[in-house]
């Protein structure tokens, strides 16, 4: 991990699956730091001189050069490469010429910083970069342009135009950059349509937390076919995506479609209510009360009481029973009217997507069980990121590594990364095991938020599994053998349970009675069958002979030698067995849907672990977090730092 200043280093998604994090703030920085998290690829944020900069981090292969590694990324116009070229100047200072790379060498690689300059658009004058600075919002930036209050409307639905990512113009990101449409992205072309329609009159301009929705041409008349069905509970109807032509008598309206005796969705006045059509729809479809636990877990609202009016521009309005039809309302702006069954009429359907672009409509026809339906759900949330999370799986920490597959890896946002703001959503047992339990908890506890759910198919439905706060639970104490010294060899004795005495006197004679002499070593011990007198370097040589001939054994600790290497000296000492193990797996695997591995130095002697009630302890090197040796403590194993 690297902190230089504000700087953090992060994983970021790739074309090959969702890449990864590592969260590190300043602050943290100066407590505990968190272990890594992976994925796939690192990302170096720079968010130093006020700006943030992404740089990813690339081991150059033979035969690169600067130019072809920037290419294979993304074509790069040569107006674009002095800049970028300095943008790789100042992320990497040891580098005195680009030109000449070396195989091997790492080098951080900017990740476009002018990626906006470059686009075309931007080129010709249509449109021009901005930075979003915290507290921006569309109507004020427009305005700071000159956009008067006549054209707002008109610009705002440029943005989404120039701006695909941005789904709501009254949610726009601080440090994200994006296209502000010019007078010229307007110029006539002789294949564009005119801008608006006759008749229309411009909308009024939205405010800051004003929800926008952009503009549609009206739908085509409606035939007065379908009976109508009145639906009670109402809840307060949606106002019109645009401006329209004044609404019919209420006594005229109708249904835009032909009866359908299996859709309870219409366009309708008030009326007597048809039993029949409602009564086709199950009370309870499957799997509903799951996905209003994991929507409810992610943050955001089902709505599934109640009615939903719709009106469409020509008048009149599509009336939707939410107890057939939830609405999925995601905090991103994005409405998924949900369909269970697949009784909502195509056109219908289509109504709804044509005029309300913030709406969504998911069909859970045909799913094959309650994963097929999350997925649906989420494809339709208007998420930055949902990624597959089994084929490339989270990983957090190194030394000590846990592998956590999911179903799902959510990022709500395009800087949800940066954030930390990582969600897992996890098929788990009803039941699930101990060990895997301590396993959700460690994520909690180092910042990565999962949802563990369970479905049971032969009920059709399924809930969020409960693990318990881990955060409520006692810190185990941080060991760690100390640097050297006397220090290090009481840890160590304390550590294997060898009893030490300390400060008392011994009295050694010679043969035959000739001499007595009376010694007060640093440490007296026993252990392996042999008696222990420690020399801190205080000993003469011709005493530590003595001492020996005496039947005791010199354990000296001298001023040079570290920590690790006198733990290691009393372990043979001792006989206690050790063994060096790379990535060993400590608890889960591939059937299990985790799996934690260790990589240190095991004691192995069955009758030591036995008498510490432990399943394994393990001499790390390094430093370990109070969430990682929290969660070996609750696998049953121990973590010394040496």
């Amino acid at each position: 991990m690297h902190i230089h200043g504000r700087r953090v280093l992060i994983a970021w998604g790739v074309a090959a699956g969702v890449a990864a994090l590592l969260i590190v703030s300043a602050a943290a920085a100066q407590e505990e730091e968190r272990p890594k998290i992976f994925l796939e690829k690192k990302i170096f944020a720079d968010t130093s001189d006020g700006k943030k900069s992404f740089y990813e981090v690339h081991t150059v292969s033979e035969g690169e050069s600067l130019w072809k590694i920037l290419e294979r990324r993304s074509h790069v116009a040569p107006e674009d490469y002095v800049p970028l070229l300095k943008e790789f100047r100042r992320a990497n200072p040891g580098i005195a010429d680009p030109g000449k790379l070396k195989p091997g060498q790492k080098i951080l690689v900017p990740s476009l910083p002018v990626a906006a300059q470059a686009d075309p658009r931007v080129r010709v004058g249509k449109a021009v970069p901005h930075r979003v600075a915290k507290g921006d919002n569309l109507t004020k930036l427009l305005k700071a342009r000159k956009v008067s209050r006549a054209e707002l409307p008109k610009y705002l639905d440029a943005v989404k135009e120039l701006n695909e990512s941005l789904r709501d113009v009254n949610h726009i990101l601080a440090g994200s950059t994006i296209l502000l449409p010019t007078g010229g992205y307007f110029a006539p072309e002789a294949e564009k349509p005119p801008e608006t329609a006759a008749g229309e009159t411009p909308k009024e301009p939205p405010g800051e937390t004003a929800r926008e929705v952009p503009r549609e041409a009206a739908p085509g008349p409606v035939p007065p076919e379908t009976p109508v069905v009145a639906l009670s509970r109402d809840v307060p109807r949606e106002p019109l995506p645009a401006a329209a032509e004044p609404a019919k008598p209420e006594a005229q309206l109708r249904a835009s479609t032909a009866p359908s005796v299996d859709a309870p969705a219409v366009m309708t006045a008030p009326g007597p209510a048809s039993k029949e059509a409602l009564a086709l729809i199950p009370a309870k479809p499957p799997y509903r009360g799951l996905l209003t636990d994991l929507l409810t877990g992610l943050g955001e609202k089902w709505v599934d009481r109640g009615t939903l009016y719709l009106p469409i521009p020509s008048g009149g309005e599509v009336v939707l029973n939410l107890e057939d039809f939830p609405i999925a309302r995601f905090t991103n702006g994005t409405q998924v009217l949900i369909d269970f069954r697949g009784t909502l009429p195509g056109n219908i359907r289509s109504l709804i997507l044509e005029t309300w672009k913030n709406y969504r409509v998911v069909s859970f026809e045909g799913a094959a069980n309650a994963g097929e339906m999350v997925h649906r759900l989420l494809q339709g949330s208007g998420y930055h990121s949902v990624k597959d999370g089994i084929s490339h799986p989270l990983v957090i920490g190194e030394g000590v590594s846990v592998t956590l597959p999911a179903r799902w890896v959510v990022l709500r946002t395009p800087d949800s990364l940066l954030k930390g703001e990582v969600i897992l959503l996890k098929e788990v047992p009803e039941k699930p095991t101990g060990d895997l339990v301590a396993v959700l908890r460690y994520a909690d506890r180092v910042g990565i938020r999962v949802l563990p759910y369970a479905a049971d198919p032969s009920a059709l439905e399924g809930f969020l599994v409960g693990i318990g706060d881990a955060r409520k639970e006692a810190e185990p104490p941080r060991l760690a053998v100390p640097s050297g010294g006397l220090p290090a060899l009481d840890f160590a004795l304390d550590y294997l349970g060898i009893p030490r005495k300390e400060g008392e006197r011994m009295t050694i004679g010679g043969k035959g009675d000739a001499f007595r002499l009376v010694l007060q070593p640093e440490r007296l011990f026993e252990t392996g069958g042999r008696r222990y007198v420690v020399d801190a370097g205080k000993m003469a040589p011709a005493l530590r002979t003595i001492v020996r001939d005496s039947g005791f054994s010199v354990f000296q600790v001298g001023k040079d030698e570290t920590g690790k290497e006198i733990f290691q000296r009393l372990l043979k000492e001792a006989g206690i067995s050790s063994e060096a193990r790379k990535g060993f797996l400590l608890s889960g695997g591939d059937k299990d849907g985790y799996s934690v591995r260790v990589t240190g130095v095991f004691l192995t002697s069955a009758e030591w672990l036995e008498a510490r009630k432990l399943r394994e302890s393990v001499l790390f090197a390094g430093r370990t977090h109070t969430a990682t040796r929290t969660l070996l403590r609750e696998l049953g194993a121990e973590i010394v730092e040496w």
